[in-house]
């Protein structure tokens, strides 16, 4: 009895064993290792061409964004609303033309030229106009303007250091009052482009403002001192404030069951920002993101027979460096959606996660999926403060080179998530994330899990009986 009470539990355990793996084995099997690298770098070298060719950030977007409109259309992505391009105006720095600093003796010659970004830069804050002035410089140093008299175009002045944007842009208002048309102004410490609001600034289009520049510390004394040794002062400012027109790209997989709502996977592909046709900065992080994604629709378009259960788009979004304006065009444009938001990815293998407070159950699989393909998580928030739904994971480097194993690894990450969260669902599965989590797992075992079943039954099979005493 007692033998046969032993098979009964191994019959029970096999049977258990069988079902398991039949239930998570139904349906169509995604392939989550389709991933190339080699056809990222591709997508890599497209858009990193593009930038370097553009004269300008508008010029840049469109390259970008046309190179990116085909490969959704050849890839079999339907457009969203009719149309892959969504377009939308804000206002934006822009430079007209080139700029100069330099200083000019008596006799006409120049004797100093100083060096762009290193020693001076445009300044975007306040009321701003391109614009070309030679003299020698008055020094105003009181914030009291209606006392100060006008004796030269050009002013040397720090009295716009510690104000806010609203407040510069009223001193600029009065100092065009008194007759002042380029202001040169110090900056003490620190990065000359940040301090200058080129990015995620507020923007005033006033048509008549001043020809602004920023100097270093060391810059601006010196000015004041040939100044008042009678020498003139050349300054040649570009900057504008200009409506910009911008370009959201999305495309879809259309999924089988609408009653999922649809999952958004976005990122940034101007977030290399481009202010005139040199380059002086660029970050290869930059644009190995973009590129990422776009392989990673490539992997699973190769797949397009199996049919996603949970619609998908894929969102290529604009306005990085303006408060990632893009995003908020997003938002508006899609309603009962989850969003998994990627910066940065392909850089290392370090992220941080911000997430929204419903969001928790994709957040808790996107985390999953990070980890297992050993991607570190250095921090993770949550926001309560919104009511949109949005996963945050932005990787953290200072990478200068592109490293092809942590490219592979966040590209193997995303088609992981995508996997999960598209593929496959059913009712349970479809609205219990750990129970996908499980059948995911239970799929990725099945064959040992086979063997292991295997070798119950041969044991229960062939086992010994206990010989009757």
């Amino acid at each position: 009895m007692d033998d046969l009470r032993g098979k009964r539990v191994y019959f029970l355990l096999i049977t258990i064993l069988v079902l398991i793996i039949l239930l998570s084995n139904l349906g169509q099997n995604f392939k989550t290792d389709g991933f190339s690298t080699s056809f990222c770098l591709t997508n890599y070298n497209a858009l990193y061409s593009r930038y370097k060719s553009s004269k300008n950030y508008e010029e840049y977007i469109k390259g970008s964004s046309s190179y990116i409109e085909r490969f959704l259309r050849s890839n079999g992505l339907k457009p969203f609303e009719k149309s892959y391009v969504h377009r939308y105006n804000t206002l934006m720095p822009n430079k007209k033309h080139q700029s100069t600093l330099e200083v000019i003796s008596k006799y006409g010659k120049v004797v100093k030229k100083y060096e762009y970004i290193t020693e001076y830069f445009e300044d975007y804050r306040g009321a701003i106009s391109p614009g070309i002035y030679m003299d020698i410089p008055q020094i105003i140093e009181t914030e009291n303007l209606n006392n100060v008299k006008y004796k030269s175009s050009i002013a040397l002045t720090d009295i716009y250091k510690e104000k806010n944007l609203y407040d510069i842009f009223n001193i600029d208002i009065k100092l065009k009052k008194i007759g002042i048309s380029a202001v040169i102004s110090p900056v003490k410490e620190g990065d000359l482009m940040l301090t200058s609001n080129l990015y995620n600034g507020t923007y005033y289009n006033y048509k008549d403002g001043l020809t602004k520049l920023l100097v270093s510390q060391t810059v601006y004394d010196e000015l004041k001192y040939l100044t008042s040794k009678g020498y003139e002062v050349r300054v040649k400012s570009g900057a504008e404030i200009k409506e910009t027109t911008l370009q959201n790209i999305y495309g879809v997989i259309e999924g089988k069951n609408k009653l999922y709502n649809p999952i958004i996977f976005a990122v940034f592909y101007d977030d290399e920002y481009k202010i005139d046709d040199k380059i002086y900065n660029s970050n290869i992080g930059n644009f190995i993101t973009s590129s990422i994604m776009l392989e990673v629709i490539r992997a699973v378009q190769y797949q397009k027979l199996i049919k996603p259960d949970r619609t998908i788009i894929f969102a290529f979004l604009s306005g990085y460096n303006q408060n990632k304006i893009g995003l908020n065009m997003l938002h508006g444009s899609f309603e009962n959606y989850d969003l998994v938001l990627l910066e940065d990815i392909g850089n290392s293998l370090n992220s941080v996660i911000n997430y929204s407070k419903n969001q928790r159950d994709l957040t808790s699989t996107a985390e999953y999926y990070l980890k297992k393909n050993q991607i570190n998580i250095l921090s993770k928030n949550i926001d309560l403060s919104t009511l949109n739904k949005y996963t945050n994971i932005t990787a953290i480097s200072s990478q200068v080179q592109i490293n092809t194993l942590y490219v592979t690894k966040w590209g193997k990450f995303v088609l992981d998530l995508i996997g999960n969260s598209c593929y496959n669902l059913d009712f349970l599965t479809g609205n219990f994330y750990k129970l996908r989590l499980f059948k995911n797992l239970i799929r990725e075992y099945s064959a040992i899990l086979s063997l292991i079943t295997l070798i119950l039954l041969i044991y229960t099979i062939f086992k010994r009986q206990k010989p009757l005493t």
